[in-house]
């Protein structure tokens, strides 16, 4: 367990061990979680978005474009554009 000093303004300084452990550098983010009264800080992992691979299909720009014209002609048939 490492125990911090909270400043006036809110602020807690993490030791450079914990700061080591937890692989959290000057500009990383970090995620604090609620959990029974009790404050849960971890490294905001950015490379689970690299773990999810791309899923959106190949295609998605045609897709999307599709719908909007689709849209857009449902909208000119009722008269809103």
């Amino acid at each position: 367990m490492t125990e911090v000093v909270v400043t006036r303004h809110g602020q807690i300084t993490l030791t450079k061990e914990l700061r080591e452990d937890l692989g959290i550098r000057e500009g990383d983010k970090v995620i604090v979680n609620r959990e029974n009264g009790f404050a849960i800080i971890s490294k905001k992992d950015i490379a689970v978005w690299d773990r999810l691979g791309d899923f959106l299909p190949d295609n998605f720009e045609k897709v999307l474009e599709k719908i909007r014209s689709d849209s857009t002609k449902r909208f000119k048939a009722v008269g809103l554009i």
